[in-house]
C-alpha cells in the first residue's frame, strides 16, 4: 500500500516538475525526493516482512509443540 502511494506521489511530483517547471535543477530535486521516498518505503516493507517471518516462525513452533504434546497425551492413554 505504501509503495503504491509513494509511486503515485512520485508520479505527481514528476508530472508537476515537467509541466510547470522547465528548470532542470528542480526536476532533479523532485526526482531525488522520489528516490528517497522509494528507498524509505522499501526499507519499511522489508522490515515488516522480517517481522512477519519471525511471527510466523514463532507461531509454527508453538503449533508444533502443542501438536507433539497432544500426541504424547493420546499415546499415554
Amino acid at each position: 500500500m505504501e509503495l503504491i502511494l509513494a509511486a503515485i506521489l512520485g508520479g505527481l511530483i514528476v508530472l508537476i516538475g515537467t509541466k510547470f517547471s522547465p528548470k532542470k535543477s528542480i526536476l532533479k530535486l523532485l526526482l531525488r525526493i522520489v528516490l528517497v521516498i522509494r528507498d524509505y518505503t522499501l526499507s519499511v516493507l522489508a522490515e515488516s516482512y522480517e517481522k512477519f517471518k519471525d511471527v510466523l516462525a514463532e507461531s509454527k513452533a508453538e503449533y508444533e509443540a502443542e501438536k507433539r504434546a497432544e500426541k504424547q497425551v493420546h499415546t499415554d492413554e
